[in-house]
């Protein structure tokens, strides 16, 4: 893999943290993930301010200015020596002198830059994937939000495990109370009689950015849509379906469990591909 990291301003292809990073030792950290198109971070002031969000309820306190993070970034793309890229900004609670649950409160936040090559043309899988709701529920809210990006994936990792186990791709995960919430890593969307649904906040996810560009399009263009308590029986009858995600993007489904899906890739996932790629082409500064 073509991969160059940025530690505390030092670029190098490769890097490493301390054994006492409470990103390490805990998961206590947050992180946002960024592609970029035409070499350009798309998003990238909206992932920088779900960072702040989920920084605040980590409470962590970021000291460095967006300004900041987008130039050592831009510092860490211009040595790439591949064209599209794959960014990850992972910002931990710090490293300790001592192992230690406690907090030291002399702790200062550590900032990690990783970038990574992809694929210079994205494509829309014409193949889709399969999902499996299992039994592993999504994280209750009230124990660590989903809201918030961190650095624990502990749940997602066994969900994931767990459904490739019973010969799917990814997984759906449920809610406490049955409630369809996302994917392991993305947003869920179905189409139901042309309208387009996909669950809200409340159930417990991480309301995506792609998603946020999306649910633009789709008012942009006066597509029927809406957010909806989905349960696993009202996937039945969707027409298609596709998942959305930051590098990803749209990933078409084609099966969820047993129930195979109409349309894969279906019209509106194949408009809606084309009208994201539209949105994130970079264009000329005037």
């Amino acid at each position: 893999m073509s991969l160059l990291t940025n530690v505390a301003g030092v670029i190098s292809p490769q890097a490493s943290v301390s054994v006492l990073d409470r990103g390490f030792l805990y998961g206590d950290s947050i992180y946002e993930v960024v592609r970029t198109l035409g070499g350009r971070p798309f998003g990238l002031q909206e992932h920088l301010d779900r960072l702040r969000q989920s920084a605040a309820y980590l409470y962590i306190e970021i000291p460095w200015s967006d300004d900041h993070i987008q130039a050592e970034i831009d510092r860490t793309l211009a040595q790439a020596t591949w064209s599209e890229s794959y960014i990850r900004i992972v910002i931990s609670r710090g490293t300790e002198s001592v192992i230690s649950l406690q907090p030291s409160p002399s702790l200062r936040p550590d900032l990690v830059i990783v970038i990574a090559e992809i694929s210079p043309e994205p494509q829309l899988s014409s193949q889709g994937i399969r999902l499996r709701i299992g039994d592993r529920c999504r994280t209750d809210q009230r124990a660590l939000t989903p809201a918030a990006k961190t650095g624990n994936y502990l749940n997602n990792i066994l969900a994931l495990l767990e459904a490739q186990q019973q010969g799917a791709e990814d997984a759906l995960l449920l809610n406490s109370q049955g409630e369809i919430t996302e994917a392991t890593t993305s947003n869920l969307w179905i189409v139901r009689s042309g309208i387009v649904q996909t669950p809200p906040a409340e159930v417990g996810i991480l309301v995506g950015i792609t998603r946020h560009f999306l649910w633009q399009i789709l008012q942009a263009h006066q597509i029927p849509c809406e957010e909806v308590i989905l349960k696993p029986a009202d996937l039945w009858s969707a027409e298609e379906a596709f998942l959305s995600s930051s590098v990803r993007l749209l990933m078409p489904v084609n099966q969820i469990n047993d129930y195979r899906l109409p349309q894969c890739p279906g019209k509106i996932t194949q408009f809606l591909w084309q009208e994201l790629l539209t949105l994130m082409a970079p264009h000329p500064e005037s």
